[in-house]
C-alpha cells in the first residue's frame, strides 16, 4: 500500500500574528522634528529626517505631494538628501518656497517611509521698536515693567536683560526677571524714582538686539485702596515633564494677601510647587497637575482674583505593532497602532507614503482607527506601512515593514519505506511549511485517510506550504493486488497505471497487453514499484486490456485487468487578427482540426463573455466558430479567445485586436508668455492608438529676435519641468533660460509624427536688484538712497518711508529721480532727502507681472542729546554728580564734559572736568569754595560733535570754618580794668558762610612778658 500526504493552504486561517522578523533597513534621524523657522540672510540647511541601510534614496516633497525642485540660488537638495534654502533679498520671497510644510522620504527594496510634515518659514529683517510704558506704584508696594514687543514679531523676539540707569539688573534683592520678560519691584522705594529702566530684547534668528526707551517709575505715599491686579495668567497648554510660571501680582494698601487654589482647593503639599513674588512655579508638571487655577488677592479693602485653566499634556507617542512582519499571499495581516498621549488625535495610515484607502482589501477599524485590516493581502500589499497621530500641530508616527510571499506549500521532513507485521502499531511523521499554513491531507492508495480510522492516523505535522509524497509500507500477510479501476486517457498526454500489491513477499511485478510483455515501445516505461506509465497516449494504438502479473511464488502468479480508453481532446488550427484601422471589417475563425465529438466553441473577449450588443456576431458550426466585425473601432481593441472543449479537454487560442489610430492634437501648442519664479504649462494634448508618446524640444531664440528656430533639443526632464499625463509640459519654475522656441512632437509607430511648435516669452516681473541694507547720514546734510529694479516694462517705482508712501509733490522734504536703462531693462531711482530721520525705507518695483521690494534702515547719526544731569551729594568744598545719558545720535558717546562756575559770574570764568571715560556715569566734582552758589552744566560727545548743553544746575555748597581771622583789631583801655576792642569782619572770600558770632581770648601779662 501507498500512503500520501497532500498539502493545500489553509481557508481556516484568517489572520497571520506571527513576527517572522525581517530585518528593518528604513529608519529616522530626526522624526521629532516639525518646524524650522530661520533667518532670510542667513538661510538653512536640513538634513533628511529619515534614511536606511543599505542606501536608501532621499526626496523631499511638499506637503501637498508635488516633487522638489531646483531653483536657482534659492533652493538645492543635495545629493545626500540634505535640502538647502539660501539667503534671499525680500523681493526673491516666494511664499511656496519659503514658508510652506515639506516631508522627505526615504526608499529602498524594504520599502518606502515618509517624515511628518515640517513647517519651513523664512523670517525677514523686518523694522520693529521695542517700549516700555511709565508706571506708578506706592512705597512698599510691587511696580511691574513690561517690555511692549510688536506682535509681528513677537514670536521671534525675546528679552534677554533688563538695565537701570545703563547696568544690568541683576535678578535678587528686590528685583526679579519673570520666564515671560517682565521686571518685577518688590518693596518700592522713593529712590526708585530718580531712575530709568530699559528692556532689552533679541531677534531669535537674525541675532539683532533692541533697546526700548527709558521708562521711569512715579513713587506715590501709601494710601488706602482695594487690590488692583498688575500682571496675572491665562490658560495655557503645557507638556509632561516641564515647568510653567503662572504670574500673579497686585498692588493695594494694606499690602495684599494672595492664595492660590487648585479646582476650588487649597494646593496640596508638593514640593514641586513654589510660591514667589512673581508668582507659582510649578515644576516637573505632572497630568494631574491640569485644573482650574485660581489667585486670590485680598486685603482689608476688598479682593480679586485671576482664574485660568492650566493642561498638561503628555506627548504623542506611537507605536506600531507587529514591527515586521513576513507572511503569504492570501493571508489576513492585522496591524496595531497604539497611540499614548493626550487624547483628541487623529490617526491615518499610509503605505510607501500613500494614504491608506478602504477598499476590497483595506479595511480601516477602531474608535480612533487604530487597526488596518488587510484582507487576501497580495504581493503588492508589501511595503513599508506608516501610522500618523496628529493633535493640534504635533505628530508622532511609526511605521512596519510587510513583506508578502508567494506561500507555495512544501514538505520539509517525510517518511521512509517500511516493513511491519501485522498487528504492529506504526506512525508516519510528516512537516511541512508554507505561507499561510497548509492543511496536511493522507491518502492510501490514492484513497483518503479517515481521521478517525482506528490503525491509521494522521500524527505530527507542522503547518506550511506544499507538494506530495508516496512511501510504500507492507505488512507481511499472502500478498494480493488491490482492485484497480478502469482509466479515461487523453490522446498526447501521459497516463500512468498503478499495480499497488498489498501483502509481503512477492518477487516482481510485470505488465502485459494482448499477450506481450511491456514495454514493447519507446513510449512504455514500468517502474519498479509495478507504476505502467503511457506517454503521449495515442487513441486506438494504446486503448485496450492491460494485464499486472505478480510473481508471489515460483511459478506462482496473481493478475488483475484494467481497461484503457483514449478521448482526443480538441486541437485549434492558428489564427491571427491582421493590422485593422477604425471603419474596417474584421472576420476571424477559429477552426477545430481534430478531437471527439461533441466539441463546444465559445468567444470571450478581455476575459469576459461577448455581448451582442457589442457590435460583434459570432457564428458556431460543427467544428469552426467565426467572428465579425462590421465596423471596427477602438472599443474592439483586445485580447480574443476562442475555446473548444469536449469530454477529454477544454483548449484555447488567445490573439490580440489591436485598431491602430495614427496621433492627432486635441489641443495645439500655442505662443504663450511665462511668468518668471512661477509656474507654467505650455498645452499639447494628443491622441490615439497606441497612446501616443510626446517628446518636447526647445530651441534658442524669439519672436522678437531670431525669426526661426535655432536647432532642437530634446528638453532635460527634472524636478523642476516634467511632462504631464496629457502630454503639457508642466514647469513648475519659470527661468529667463526657459525663453525660446519649444516643439511638440508625438508618435505612435502608426502614421507619421506629428509635431507642432511655439513660442515661449518668459516675463520678467519687478524685482529689486541692488539696495543697500544698510545705510548712515548725517543730521542736515542731504542723503541719496539709491535702489535699481528689473523687469518688463513700463516698471513703476515707489517709495516708502515706514507704511506711508513718500509724495515729493506733496512732501518738499524728498525729491526721486528715475533712469530707465533699456539696454538691461534696469530702471534706477534715487531718493534725496534734506533732512533725515532713523527710519526704514523700502523701495518698490512694481509691472504687471509682479512686485519686488527693497528695504534699507536709514540711521541718521547726530550729536547726542545731553545727558540728564543730576546732583547726588553736597558738602562744603565738593559735590557728587551722576547722570544719564538719553539719545546717543547712533553713534557711540565717546567722552563727557562738565563746566560749572560761580552762579553770579559769566560762563566765560567757567571750570571745567574734560574727557570723562564714556563708561563713567557719575563724578566728583572738588576744590569748590564753601557757601557758595554754583551753576553746572554738561556735554556729551560722540564721533559727530557735540551735544547741547545739559539743563544748567544749581546747587549751593555747604558752610565750612572761616579761612581767616577778622581784620583791624584795635585795643583801647578804657578804665584800669577795662579794655575797648574793636574789628573787622574777615575778607570776604575767606568767611565761608555767614559769621555767627566771635570770640575773644585774652590773657594777663607779667613784668617782661
Amino acid at each position: 500500500m501507498t500512503l500520501t500526504n497532500q498539502l493545500t493552504p489553509s481557508p481556516f486561517l484568517s489572520t497571520v500574528n506571527s513576527e517572522d522578523v525581517v530585518s528593518t533597513r528604513l529608519y529616522f534621524v530626526n522624526a521629532s522634528l516639525q518646524r524650522v523657522t530661520f533667518s532670510s540672510s542667513v538661510g538653512v540647511s536640513l538634513p533628511c529626517p529619515a534614511g536606511g541601510a543599505p542606501h536608501a534614496v532621499l526626496r523631499w516633497y511638499l506637503a501637498a505631494g508635488d516633487d522638489i525642485y531646483d531653483v536657482p540660488h534659492i533652493r538645492h537638495v543635495h545629493a545626500n538628501g540634505t535640502l538647502q534654502l539660501y539667503p534671499f533679498s525680500p523681493s526673491a520671497y516666494n511664499s511656496i518656497i519659503h514658508d510652506n510644510e515639506y516631508f522627505c522620504t526615504a526608499e529602498n527594496q524594504a520599502g518606502k517611509i515618509r517624515s511628518p510634515s515640517i513647517h519651513i518659514k523664512a523670517v525677514f529683517r523686518e523694522p520693529y521698536t521695542v517700549r516700555v510704558a511709565d508706571q506708578r506704584s506706592m512705597r512698599g508696594n510691587v511696580a511691574v515693567f513690561k517690555c511692549l514687543i510688536p506682535s509681528a514679531v513677537q514670536e521671534y523676539v525675546s528679552v534677554v536683560s533688563w538695565e537701570k540707569d545703563t547696568v544690568s539688573i541683576v535678578p535678587g534683592n528686590r528685583f526679579f526677571l519673570t520666564s515671560f520678560g517682565a521686571l518685577y519691584i518688590s518693596e518700592v522705594q522713593k529712590e526708585d524714582a530718580l531712575s530709568t529702566y530699559r528692556c532689552i530684547t533679541k531677534h531669535k534668528y537674525s541675532g539683532e538686539t533692541r533697546q526700548s526707551n527709558g521708562a521711569r517709575l512715579s513713587v506715590m505715599d501709601p494710601t488706602e485702596s482695594t487690590p488692583s491686579v498688575l500682571d496675572s495668567f491665562q490658560s495655557g497648554e503645557v507638556q509632561v515633564g516641564h515647568s510653567v510660571e503662572l504670574p500673579c501680582i497686585a498692588s493695594g494698601y494694606p499690602n495684599p494677601t494672595i492664595r492660590w487654589l487648585k479646582d476650588g482647593r487649597p494646593l496640596p503639599a508638593d514640593s514641586r510647587w513654589t510660591r514667589r513674588i512673581t508668582g507659582l512655579t510649578i515644576s516637573d508638571l505632572r497630568l494631574e497637575d491640569s485644573g482650574n487655577y485660581i489667585c486670590e488677592v485680598t486685603n482689608s479693602f476688598g479682593s480679586k482674583e485671576v482664574t485660568g485653566h492650566l493642561n498638561v499634556i503628555e506627548p504623542l507617542r506611537v507605536t506600531l505593532s507587529p514591527k515586521n512582519l513576513k507572511t503569504g499571499i492570501s493571508s489576513t495581516v492585522i496591524l496595531s497602532c497604539a497611540v499614548q498621549g493626550s487624547p483628541h488625535f487623529i490617526v491615518s495610515w499610509y503605505r510607501n507614503t500613500e494614504p491608506v484607502l478602504p477598499d476590497q482589501h483595506f479595511s480601516i477599524q477602531g474608535a480612533h482607527n487604530e487597526t488596518l485590516f488587510i484582507s487576501a493581502a497580495q504581493k503588492r500589499h508589501s511595503g513599508a506601512y506608516q501610522c500618523f497621530a496628529t493633535r493640534k500641530g504635533q505628530t508622532a508616527q511609526d511605521f512596519s515593514i510587510i513583506l508578502l510571499e508567494d506561500g507555495t506549500p512544501r514538505i520539509v521532513a517525510s517518511f521512509s519505506e517500511r516493513v511491519v507485521v501485522p498487528g504492529e502499531p506504526f506512525s508516519l511523521m510528516c512537516a511541512a511549511k508554507g505561507a499561510p499554513p497548509p492543511t496536511i491531507t493522507w491518502t492510501l492508495d490514492d484513497e483518503p485517510v479517515a481521521r478517525d480510522l482506528s490503525r491509521v492516523r494522521a500524527s505530527q505535522y507542522t503547518l506550511s506550504d506544499g507538494s506530495t509524497r508516496r512511501v510504500p509500507s507492507a505488512h507481511k500477510r499472502p500478498p494480493r493486488i488491490r482492485p484497480m479501476k478502469n482509466i479515461t486517457a487523453v490522446a498526447g498526454r501521459n497516463t500512468f497505471i498503478n499495480c499497488r500489491v498489498i501483502g509481503y513477499p512477492y518477487y516482481s511485478i510485470n505488465w502485459y497487453k494482448e499477450g506481450l510483455l511491456l514495454p514493447d515501445n519507446h513510449r512504455q516505461v514500468v517502474y519498479e514499484n509495478g507504476t505502467l506509465k503511457l506517454s503521449d497516449v495515442q487513441k486506438g494504438m494504446d486503448e485496450g486490456a492491460y494485464v499486472c502479473s505478480v510473481l508471489i511464488q515460483p511459478q506462482l502468479f496473481i493478475t488483475q485487468t484494467v481497461y484503457v480508453t483514449v478521448k482526443v481532446p480538441p486541437l485549434i488550427q492558428p489564427f491571427d487578427f491582421p493590422p485593422t484601422s477604425i471603419g474596417k471589417l474584421m472576420y476571424i475563425a477559429c477552426v477545430v482540426s481534430s478531437g471527439d465529438m461533441p466539441i463546444r466553441i465559445t468567444w470571450r473577449k478581455d476575459g469576459q463573455e461577448i455581448v451582442p450588443s457589442s457590435g460583434i456576431t459570432i457564428d458556431t458550426k460543427e467544428f469552426m466558430s467565426s467572428l465579425q466585425i462590421s465596423k471596427v473601432s477602438l472599443k474592439h481593441n483586445g485580447n480574443y479567445t476562442c475555446i473548444a472543449s469536449n469530454d477529454a479537454a477544454t483548449v484555447s487560442t488567445e490573439r490580440q485586436l489591436t485598431v491602430t489610430v495614427p496621433p492627432r492634437f486635441v489641443v495645439q501648442p500655442n505662443n504663450q508668455d511665462g511668468i518668471y519664479g512661477k509656474a507654467g504649462i505650455l498645452n499639447c494634448s494628443v491622441d490615439g492608438y497606441p497612446p501616443p508618446k510626446v517628446m518636447w524640444k526647445h530651441a534658442k531664440g524669439t519672436l522678437a529676435g531670431i525669426g526661426n528656430p535655432q536647432q532642437y533639443h530634446p528638453v532635460p526632464l527634472t524636478g523642476r519641468i516634467q511632462i504631464m499625463n496629457n502630454g503639457s509640459l508642466l514647469i513648475r519654475h519659470v527661468l529667463e533660460e526657459d525663453r525660446g522656441f519649444y516643439l511638440c512632437q508625438a508618435s505612435n509607430g502608426v502614421g507619421s509624427d506629428i509635431s507642432k511648435s511655439m513660442v515661449l516669452t518668459v516675463k520678467i516681473p519687478a524685482m529689486i536688484t541692488s539696495h543697500p541694507n544698510t545705510t548712515m547720514a548725517k543730521k542736515g546734510h542731504v542723503k541719496e538712497l539709491n535702489c535699481t529694479a528689473r523687469g518688463e516694462w513700463p516698471i513703476i517705482i515707489r517709495w516708502e518711508r515706514g507704511d506711508t508712501v513718500i509724495d515729493p509733490d506733496r512732501n518738499p522734504r524728498y525729491s526721486i529721480t528715475t533712469s530707465p536703462n533699456e539696454k538691461t531693462d534696469e530702471v534706477l531711482s534715487t531718493l534725496k532727502q534734506e533732512r533725515e530721520d532713523s527710519v526704514f525705507f523700502s523701495c518698490h518695483a512694481i509691472n504687471s507681472y509682479g512686485e519686488g521690494r527693497g528695504l534699507i534702515q536709514l540711521t541718521v547719526q547726530e550729536p547726542p542729546d545731553p545727558p540728564e544731569l543730576e546732583v547726588r551729594e553736597v558738602k562744603d568744598r565738593s559735590m557728587n554728580l551722576r547722570w544719564t545719558q538719553r539719545f546717543d545720535g547712533n553713534s557711540v558717546i565717546t567722552s563727557y564734559d562738565i563746566e560749572y562756575k560761580n552762579k553770579t559770574d559769566s560762563w566765560e570764568l567757567k571750570h571745567a572736568t574734560r574727557n570723562i571715560s564714556p563708561t563713567n556715569n557719575q563724578a566728583n566734582i572738588v576744590d569748590l569754595h564753601p557757601a557758595s552758589v554754583y551753576s553746572i552744566r554738561m556735554y556729551s560727545y560722540n564721533a559727530i560733535g557735540k551735544s547741547e548743553a545739559s539743563k544748567e544746575l544749581t546747587i549751593s555748597t555747604e558752610e565750612a570754618q572761616p579761612d581767616g581771622p577778622p581784620m583791624e583789631v584795635i585795643l583801647q583801655p578804657v578804665t584800669s580794668q577795662s579794655i575797648r576792642v574793636t574789628w573787622k569782619a574777615p575778607r570776604k572770600e575767606l568767611q565761608n558762610g555767614v559769621i555767627r558770632g566771635y570770640q575773644i581770648g585774652y590773657r594777663e601779662n607779667g613784668p617782661g612778658q
